[in-house]
């Protein structure tokens, strides 16, 4: 209908909704200057292996290191073990990445 008012809280509402989002947060990781790529090393864990199976392959990790997050869907648990020359990151009980300590020639991707 023309001339039809339209009702005040269909106007705040989608603006009280933004307000009332969190902000959206993110850590920075800051490496030095140079070049990177995402490169595999033959023999060390690859994404989606289960803990269980880096265990059985590389043994008990020298170090492991307390879960962080995990406290809401969008932020999982992520947990690092490190291992003599390389380090397993785990987003729950899963192989995110391995990460190679020091300088090497891996195989690139």
């Amino acid at each position: 209908m023309p001339g039809r008012m339209v009702p005040r809280w269909t106007l705040v509402a989608p603006l009280a909704l933004m307000l009332a989002a969190p902000l959206a947060q993110a850590e920075v990781l800051k490496i030095g200057p140079g070049t990177y790529s995402v490169m595999t090393e033959p023999g060390l864990p690859t994404r989606g292996q289960h803990q269980s199976h880096v265990v059985a392959r590389h043994g008990q990790p020298m170090e492991r290191f307390a879960t962080v997050g995990g406290g809401a869907p969008r932020q999982p648990p992520i947990t690092r073990w490190d291992y003599d020359g390389f380090s397993v990151v785990f987003e729950g009980a899963f192989v995110l990445h391995s990460v190679v300590h020091g300088s090497h020639t891996p195989q690139p991707r």
